[in-house]
Parts: structure tokens; sequence; C-alpha cells
């Protein structure tokens, strides 16, 4: 690890002997001093990384205690640079670590032939957040089942007047508001994560034929035209914000930062659920640890696409931290996963 360099100025000489001891001594106490006081102070320099927006709330809380560039540019377009040491516009040389909602294969090569390691880093939700003009919510929240997310999803459900929308809720939540999907339009592991959770929930007993899953899983699907495209998670809540109607996918952390209200989903178990660093560690510890590569030095948790918890929220996943293996991340991954839950993540093994 490169540390910071600490250099002080010589002490002037002194005239009388007996005053250079006692101001020796003196300037030994405040060196000491301000040396413990700088040392306290600096940053561990970690480097430069790339990857998955959804860590950006918690990796911006981290400089506080580390030093260090982020460019949340995507989780695909991280891997890529990371594996290839080609940085985005604007992020310094060399790439020392990424992030990502969707794990590596494990067969990757990095250019150089380094060896790098994968850990979960925490926990994170997808919510479906949605914008309130027009709309009456009942006091205990919006509530979606899966018929309703997915026939949203699938481009079926086109106005929150929707009868299945109002079966949810007890009540019509709006007399005519069209709904505005916004999605992902870069390559992103929220999107992962959501595709993986409706390839597998739009295809069970109560969802209508036309609103089964077929748009296939990855960092990338293709959305039905009359969606609205927005880069990062970010651009996703702000396009929410400044539409009427509009309902999309963004990781629970940008949407608390955003202050958007995100739908209670009906989870596997027959449940409502609200996204809540809680209800994200439920679904997490549904999933099975699965150590993985030709160095066996790759974790990821599995079968999380559907967690069967009671108390579970649906659209759960977790964000990993890829780094080179002859660099030491301990201490910046035990930081992390501390602040993570008071950010809205949730809590990884």
């Amino acid at each position: 690890m490169k540390e910071f360099d600490m250099a002080f100025y010589r002490d002037r000489p002194l005239t009388h002997l007996a005053g250079s001891v006692s101001v020796f001594a003196i300037t030994i106490g405040l060196v000491v001093g301000q040396s413990a006081t700088l040392i306290s102070l600096a940053a561990p320099n970690i480097g430069n990384g790339v990857g998955a927006s959804t860590v950006s709330a918690l990796f911006t809380a981290l400089k506080s205690k580390f030093t260090f560039t982020y460019t949340a540019n995507g989780s695909g377009a991280g891997l890529k640079a990371f594996f290839t040491q080609t940085p985005p516009a604007g992020t310094p040389r060399p790439l020392t670590f990424a992030a990502s909602d969707d794990p590596v294969v494990g067969t990757e090569k990095v250019t150089g032939g380094r060896g790098y390691v994968q850990v979960p880093l925490v926990g994170v939700g997808i919510t479906l957040a949605f914008n309130t003009n027009g709309l009456t919510i009942p006091p205990s929240g919006l509530k979606l089942s899966r018929a309703s997310y997915c026939g949203i999803l699938n481009g079926n459900i086109k106005n929150w007047s929707d009868k299945s929308i109002s079966a949810d809720n007890g009540s019509q939540i709006a007399l005519n508001v069209p709904i505005k999907v916004v999605h992902r339009a870069d390559s992103s592991g929220s999107t992962f994560i959501l595709s993986s959770h409706l390839n597998t929930v739009c295809k069970t007993p109560g969802v209508p034929a036309a609103d089964v899953w077929n748009r296939g899983v990855g960092t990338t699907v293709s959305w039905p035209g009359a969606f609205i495209g927005a880069t990062g998670g970010g651009g996703v809540a702000t396009t929410i914000t400044s539409n009427k109607g509009a309902i999309g996918y963004v990781d629970n952390a940008t949407r608390l930062t955003k202050k958007l209200p995100a739908a209670l989903l009906l989870n596997k178990a027959g449940k409502y659920i609200a996204v809540s660093p809680a209800s994200i560690t439920a679904a997490i510890k549904d999933g099975t640890v699965v150590t993985y590569g030709t160095n066996k030095k790759l974790t990821r948790i599995d079968n999380l696409t559907d967690p069967k918890s009671a108390g579970a929220y649906p659209i759960s996943g977790a964000t990993y931290f890829l780094y080179y293996s002859d660099l030491d991340f301990k201490g910046f991954i035990t930081g992390a996963k501390a602040l993570a839950p008071s950010l809205g993540y949730g809590s990884v093994p």
C-alpha cells in the first residue's frame, strides 16, 4: 500500500545549551504530537476504481476514510475496463478495483496476467420507485403483486388506473395517469438483478400469459420502445422525479438519496415487503455462497432470484468487489460492510 510521505522542518540552531535542551524537548513533544495527528488524519490510498452505480452512495461516504477515485460507469463497462486496464475518460491509471452487481464468469483474464479476487461487498435491493404526482397512495404504501409488476415491466399495464393495481391496493390509485417506465440504458448490474428475478417470477401461476418474461437475462435487455432510457441509477431516479406517472428500477441507496418512494412487492412467501437493510439481508441469507474460478479466489451468492423467507425483499442481489490479489483491501472491505446498513444496503456473509 502506498503511504503518504510526511516531512517536518528541522529545528533552528539555538545559542545557549540550556535553552537548546529545553526547546529541543518541547519541539520533540510537539513533533510527536503533530505526527500522531497527521497519521490519524491521513487516508490510505487504495487507487482507482470503476463499475456499478449501486455502490456510489457507499463509496462517497468511504472517501472520508480512504483516498481513491471511483467512476460509476455501470457494471458491464466497469468490468471491461478493469480486465483490460482501459479506464474511461477522466479516470486515472492504473485501475486497482471494480464493483459489479453481475458476478464474473471466472474465466476472464486480466491484461498483464495479474490474479484477482471477487468478494460480495453489500446486499442491494432493486426497488420499483415511482412518481406520486396524480396518484392516491394508501397510508401503508403502494403495493404491487407479481402479476402487476410483471405486466408493468412487460409494457402491458399502461395506466395507474389498471384493475390489477387497484386490486393490489383495495382501491383505485388513479383515475387516468399513464404509466411511464424508466429503465437503464447502459450496461447495468441492476438490470441483471431485475431481469434475473423477472425471468423467474414472471412465469409463475397467476401471471397472465401476455406478461410472461421472454426478454432474457443480462446487463442489457430489449425493453419496449415506449419505455424511457436513462444512464446510471441516478439518471433513472432523476427521470422518475421529472415525469408524472413514472416508475422505474433503481437501487435502494440511490432511491433514498433521491428521496423517492418505493412500492411494496409481493414476495414468494405471499407477503408484501418494503425494501430495507433488514429485508435485503433476509434475502441474502436465503442464497448459497459459492467459491469458484481456477484460483478459488472468486466468491458469489447464488439462488437469489426469488428468495423464500417471509421477510425477504424479492428483488435483491449482491454488489461484488474485485481487486488484484497482490493488493490489500481488507481495511476498505471491512469499513464498507460496517457502513452499509446505515445507507440502505443489506449485509452479506
